[in-house]
């Protein structure tokens, strides 16, 4: 008898320490609703969202001459309210508007912008959840940004968003209790040199930020990557210009230096899957960035990112194929057959019965990197300047010209 109680007290131990490793509660997902200009498609997705909150782009708070200047996004009440979904406004707040301290009339400023945000998301019959307030302040700063928050008043909870660096700083750990439920952002951590990085966020580093956030003991919400952007270089390699909501009408690429950066869906997929397992009950929710829309260039499919954020496996999937076209030109062809957009493989090794090609050449950023008899290797040299590529597109890798006894035996292989 008093063996099977130790042995029910064991087990009773081991299964109390499993438990902490897994999460009780479910992770709701949220998402951004960024689009400063509510197209009938933008409206479509607002009502079409199934997450738990919306948070709506409401104003961007700046300096023009050194003189507050406001710009105000008007989005679509009936979308909002026929959403069904709880709805916050943000505040983007520049930089630039604290960075000498937030004296008396900058802070009346902001005041008056909350207070006018609630009364017109009111008025328009969307009653808001929260207010967010999207600063990136400087990390000497956050003393002065809690001064701030502590004179503002609203009908509505007030949050705001906080920065990976930030969490390093004592002065954030008396900041970040000021607002319930901050969000973390991780995604643009590092902007590209000279088209170097491929990504928006790093896997690592944004575990040790979350760790962080944890150690700190403060309620939290992690805001993660949808879109796209595009990084312009300047010829001494410094930043130019950034385009991360849609590409400017004839803005051409091809002489610039630039880099795509770009959200994987299969890392976030698998981050998800883990966080809704054994992710610290601190954290809230995910929050997208942004909604995915139709027709944007620069953001996932609609309907991949509610399989993102559940966590779903997603499979991956390159094929390759030579076709002919006309007087012994081949065309190889690759097609992305994947779950969601992924990297261009880096190489392609075409092989053949036979002798020398006639001719051959890469397209698409593809360069011939080993030309022999009977094969052909395609290099993509330069991938930071060309994104993810969605399901279902191929595109044309490169070209060779075969005696038509040669074509028969072709075959084609894809490296990542």
């Amino acid at each position: 008898m008093r063996r099977l109680l130790l042995q029910t007290l064991l087990l009773t131990l081991l299964l109390a320490g499993c438990s902490r490793d897994v999460r009780q509660t479910p992770l709701p997902s949220q998402a951004y609703v960024w689009q400063r200009a509510w197209t009938p498609e933008v409206s479509v997705a607002v009502i079409a969202s199934k997450f738990e909150a919306l948070h709506v782009l409401a104003a961007e708070f700046s300096l023009k001459n050194d003189k507050p200047k406001l710009t105000i996004i008007t989005p679509d009440w009936r979308a909002l309210g026929d959403s069904g979904r709880q709805v916050g406004a943000v505040l983007r707040v520049h930089a630039s508007v604290g960075k000498g301290g937030w004296n008396e009339a900058l802070t009346q400023e902001m005041q008056r912008l909350c207070t006018d945000t609630v009364s017109r998301f009111k008025a328009g019959g969307v009653p808001l959840s929260e207010l967010q307030l999207d600063y990136d302040s400087a990390e000497s700063r956050l003393a002065d940004y809690a001064r701030l928050l502590g004179a503002l008043h609203t009908e509505v909870p007030l949050c705001i968003t906080a920065l990976p660096a930030w969490l390093r700083h004592d002065s954030a750990r008396k900041l970040l209790p000021l607002s319930p439920g901050y969000v973390l952002q991780v995604h643009s951590l590092h902007l590209p040199k000279r088209g170097g990085l491929t990504g928006l966020m790093d896997m690592d580093e944004t575990r040790t930020a979350v760790r962080r956030a944890v150690e700190i003991g403060v309620p939290f919400r992690v805001a993660l990557p949808t879109y796209s952007c595009v990084v312009e270089f300047a010829e001494d390699g410094r930043v130019r210009d950034v385009h991360a909501e849609d590409m400017p009408a004839g803005l051409a690429l091809s002489g610039r230096k630039y880099a795509v950066l770009d959200s994987d869906a299969y890392g976030l997929s698998a981050l998800m899957a883990e966080w809704r397992a054994h992710a610290s009950e601190l954290m809230q929710a995910v929050i997208w960035y942004r909604l995915p829309v139709s027709g944007d260039r620069l953001n996932w499919p609609p309907g991949l990112l509610p399989r993102v954020a559940a966590g779903e496996k997603l499979k991956r999937g390159w094929t390759t194929s030579v076709r002919p076209a006309k007087e012994g030109h081949h065309e190889i062809v690759l097609k992305q057959e994947g779950d969601a957009p992924d990297d261009l493989p880096h190489e392609v090794s075409v092989s053949w019965q036979g002798g020398d090609a006639a001719g051959c050449d890469g397209l698409r950023g593809y360069a011939v990197q080993t030309h022999a008899a009977g094969r052909l290797v395609l290099w993509l040299g330069q991938p930071a300047r060309f994104g993810r590529v969605k399901p279902g597109e191929q595109i044309v890798a490169g070209w060779l010209r075969l005696p038509d006894e040669a074509g028969a035996g072709i075959t084609a292989k894809i490296f990542r």
